[in-house]
């Protein structure tokens, strides 16, 4: 649908928040071309907000109406969880979230979008393959002397952050590192660092020749990505609901690297990766 000048002008705005790094800023654009291509809203999509917080706020405000995040980060960040074996089912742990989120915020947190992106440790692929590393127990004899990098959000978080992770595999480094995440991936790469600690739908990892080691204390909660958006908007907007269903549960860990790849790697626009998702996975 293409919309005239006039009709531009009386179309209602509304605006989604989206984080620092390429994933959600993928999703978040793919909703604003459904609900464009769809409707006669208009959708100004704000990227770039540093922390799960923020992004919160801004809805919380009405600065915004939506935003895209993770069961895991506001289970443990808005909602003030501790990350317990009880609360490692994915299931268990977005249904809670939907509930806390409409009974304390006003605001639906829709089913996942179909994948989980949590953190992992990546080292390279070689180093894996010639001393049989295929875990985060199988590392533990190779780490204390091995410099480990990650950025300041997981060395500080609380639950399933740096300090935790060390305790629950009984793991120790020879050094610890805060860095950017967008510079995480090559320092791993060139060998400035030996660990990183990275998300696990990243398309760098693949495309640099790292290697995700396993989990196998299933120490990460769950991250499933998700739209959030106040209930007053989806009363007055139903549609909206409808429009975005058909992507909900749709997207796996090797789809959305595909995705991510393209913006990280070969340095597409969001915009372009979000058209490529819809046109995909929406209008197929």
């Amino acid at each position: 649908m293409v919309l005239s000048a006039s009709t531009f002008a009386l179309a209602q705005t509304l605006t989604i928040v989206s984080p620092n790094y390429a994933e959600p800023q993928i999703l978040a654009e793919a909703v604003k071309i459904i609900i464009e291509k769809n409707t006669d809203l208009q959708v100004e999509h704000i990227r770039n907000f540093s922390s799960s917080t923020l992004l919160h706020a801004a809805l919380t405000s009405g600065n915004a109406q939506m935003y895209v995040s993770y069961t895991g980060t506001q289970f443990a960040g808005v909602l003030g969880m501790e990350v317990t074996d009880e609360w490692k089912d994915a299931r268990k742990v977005e249904e809670y979230v939907q509930q806390e989120f409409d009974q304390r915020f006003d605001a639906t947190w829709f089913d996942s979008f179909g994948f989980n992106n949590t953190y992992a440790l990546v080292i390279q692929k070689d180093f894996a393959e010639e001393q049989g590393i295929e875990s985060i127990t199988d590392l533990k004899e190779h780490s204390p002397s091995l410099t480990i990098a990650m950025d300041s959000t997981f060395r500080e978080r609380a639950g399933d952050g740096y300090r935790d992770l060390l305790a629950a595999y009984d793991i120790e480094f020879n050094r610890a590192v805060s860095m950017d995440y967008g510079l995480i991936y090559r320092a791993v790469q060139t060998g400035d660092v030996d660990v990183a600690v990275a998300y696990s739908t990243d398309g760098r990892i693949v495309a640099m020749n790292l290697v995700a080691l396993q989990d196998d204390q299933q120490y990460f909660p769950p991250y499933d990505p998700a739209l959030v958006a106040a209930n007053s908007v989806l009363d007055e907007h139903p549609e909206i609901v409808t429009l975005i269903e058909p992507l909900l549960g749709q997207i796996d860990e090797g789809t959305i690297a595909k995705y991510n790849q393209m913006v990280d790697v070969d340095y597409e626009e969001v915009e372009v990766a979000a058209q490529a998702l819809v046109d995909d996975l929406y209008f197929k």
